[in-house]
């Protein structure tokens, strides 16, 4: 019963109101990914803990939530093998499996092509925390190996193919199998036509402007012709290798796309550009982005608070805040509790120009000072139905000297709700 109650809890909803180069392995920006690497922490998935796997429960349904509170982790995947060597672009089939029954296992949704762009369009909600699975190129292993994985989990998911591999020959896939896998949940977006690398866009780019624009409209045009008299119409793009220039995104929604991704991890919500979607893309050689992606709160100031897709509260080690603060640590309140406040009224030489609060699930958010009370705070944009949230305040003294101070309680989403919900 616990561990249903807890599953029930963790799909309620939380709020939030790199390029890839060549052959040569990509370097991400750590400060793009949702949580801090530290040792040990990201490297694999959480393993179920005794009473799971004692207990086999079935995630809850999610629930919908206003558009600004959903948050989207886009993935990105190339080829697999039962046997062969992982690379950066190929993963073993048993690790992708593990990939997708954590999904599930936590509750999270997979939603679809369609799914997504009706949520950014503002045609639908989604859940809080959201997944969408996206596989580059067109390789013949993502028909043997990944489809009846996700045949088998009902996952949706988007094949972004080049048309020059898309001949059923060697590692390639058929248009056959590409039909096969669009009846059962796969949509097709564009990955040009013969996936050029950077060195050959910038050099096109030398012959000028023009020269420049006939290449991005034979690469993404035709591209988008051929596979929308495969397989229907197609509107979204990906970058090969993520390389893409301004005058190449001005151009595409030229072409009819209303959406392309990079290789720029982060979480998507509805205020990222339309044309530079972020996505995490998952190496078979290093599982770290994963778990970067299935973090959908955000660590800060060096300290991982939690990992997965499970919320949680800081160490208990972590040592309670020099001042005043509202809601207390450790606290339950409801979700619509109307604010967090820190009031450093008993902090001596605090320069205030250089305080900064950060919750988790928001990053840093615009909380206001009140130099009169000494008081920072910020005023919650909706109501909050995760589990748990941590707050995080640093500031620096009239010297120079930085502090920080840390705290974290939980909100109890049966509690009676006082307020009216104005939320969008």
């Amino acid at each position: 019963m616990k561990a249903l109650f807890r599953g029930f809890i963790l799909t309620i909803s939380m709020v939030a109101c790199a390029q890839e180069v060549e052959p040569v392995p990509m370097e991400l920006d750590p400060l793009a990914l949702d949580v801090v690497e530290t040792a040990g922490v990201l490297d694999t998935p959480r393993p179920l803990d005794e009473e799971d796997t004692a207990e086999e429960v079935e995630p809850a349904v999610a629930l919908n939530v206003p558009r600004d509170q959903t948050r989207v982790a886009v993935l990105g995947y190339h080829n697999f093998s039962k046997t062969a060597p992982v690379t950066q672009m190929l993963i073993r089939t048993s690790e992708f499996r593990e990939q997708m029954e954590y999904i599930r296992r936590n509750g999270l949704t997979v939603i679809s092509m369609q799914d997504f762009l009706e949520w950014r369009l503002g045609t639908r909600t989604l859940p809080a925390r959201c997944v969408l699975i996206t596989l580059d190129d067109g390789w013949k292993s993502v028909y043997t190996e990944a489809f009846p994985i996700l045949k088998e989990y009902g996952y949706p998911f988007t094949l972004f193919l080049y048309t020059n591999f898309l001949s059923g020959r060697g590692d390639s896939l058929t248009p056959a199998q590409v039909r096969e896998m669009q009846a059962h949940g796969a949509t097709v977006g564009s990955h040009s036509v013969s996936h050029l690398y950077p060195s050959s866009w910038k050099k096109r780019e030398k012959l000028g402007a023009e020269a420049y624009a006939e290449l991005v409209d034979a690469e993404v045009g035709e591209s988008q012709k051929k596979l929308s008299e495969l397989f229907g119409a197609v509107n979204t793009y990906c970058y090969p290798g993520g390389y893409h220039t301004p005058a190449m995104v001005e151009r595409l929604a030229g072409h009819g796309y209303v959406a392309a991704f990079t290789v720029i991890p982060g979480k998507v919500t509805v205020s990222e550009a339309a044309l530079e979607i972020p996505r995490y893309m998952i190496f078979g050689n290093n599982s770290s982005v994963f778990r970067a992606a299935m973090d959908f709160r955000v660590a800060q100031l060096g300290t991982v608070v939690s990992t997965g897709a499970s919320p949680g509260t800081l160490p208990t080690s972590t040592p309670p805040p020099p001042f005043l603060v509202s809601p207390k640590p450790e606290e339950t309140v409801a979700p619509d509790f109307p604010a967090i406040t820190a009031y450093m009224s008993g902090v001596a030489g605090v320069d205030f120009s250089t305080v900064q609060m950060k919750v988790s699930g928001f990053g840093r958010v615009p909380a206001k000072v009140d130099k009169a009370t000494r008081a920072v705070q910020w005023v919650l944009p909706c109501r909050i139905y995760m589990p748990n949230l941590s707050v995080h305040v640093t500031w620096k003294s009239t010297e120079g000297t930085s502090h920080k101070a840390e705290w974290s309680f939980s909100i109890d989403p049966n509690a009676p709700i006082k307020t009216v919900n104005t939320t969008p």
